[in-house]
């Protein structure tokens, strides 16, 4: 049987490497904390949080407007051939993604705080937002790690939420940086830059909100 490979690209050049046990397994969190996944975390940490008499509903409009459409966008490209994977592993591949992301988002955000979102529904949004917008910039020249970035704000938001009860869900960022760094995706800088942003950005939203 084939001996499974991962690509990793230099250039124009495509490297194939043997996965191994780590391989796979850094893989697998990678997958499941991608941001995508990430982010429906957040939604539904805080609409449960917002204890909203309608949480349930505004948890089905957000996955519909927030977190599909950017998924199947990706999937798309990916389909099409516009970008090499699902985790835009390519840095001059992110930018047209990320600011079409980052406008639905906005968007989407406008029209929930019209509709009357909860407010903390609504303030997890905006961190994503300020998220999404700083990325997009440092792409343009640097790569940053973007589960990284998604997860450290998950873990930041998780415990000003619901308190020392969830300090362990801190531990997900340095796994989740270890699965991008063993599948050569980011440096061990690139996981630490994103890491810092994601806190940062919702520590500072939530001042700004008066939540801490």
């Amino acid at each position: 049987m084939e001996t499974e490979k991962n690509i990793y690209r230099q250039g124009s050049e495509s490297i194939l490497i043997p996965l191994d046990r780590r391989d796979k397994s850094a893989r697998m969190i990678s997958n499941i904390c991608s941001p995508p996944l990430i982010a429906l975390a957040s939604i539904i940490l805080t609409a449960q949080a917002s204890e909203s008499e309608s949480a349930l509903l505004w948890i089905f409009v957000y996955v519909a407007m927030l977190v599909l459409p950017p998924t199947l966008y990706i999937l798309w490209l990916v389909h099409r051939g516009e970008v090499s994977d699902f985790h835009l592993n390519i840095r001059e591949e992110r930018a047209q993604p990320l600011l079409i992301i980052l406008a639905n988002t906005a968007i989407v955000s406008l029209a929930m705080y019209l509709a009357g979102s909860p407010r903390l529904m609504l303030i997890a949004t905006a961190a994503a937002i300020i998220q999404l917008l700083i990325v997009l910039v440092i792409t343009l020249r640097w790569k940053i790690s973007g589960h990284c970035t998604a997860a450290a704000g998950l873990s930041v938001l998780a415990v000003a939420l619901y308190g020392e009860s969830l300090l362990a869900l801190l531990l997900i960022v340095p796994v989740i940086a270890w699965s991008r760094i063993r599948l050569g995706r980011h440096t061990l800088t690139q996981t630490i830059a994103g890491s810092f942003l994601g806190a940062l950005t919702v520590v500072l939203i939530l001042y700004t909100a008066d939540m801490i």
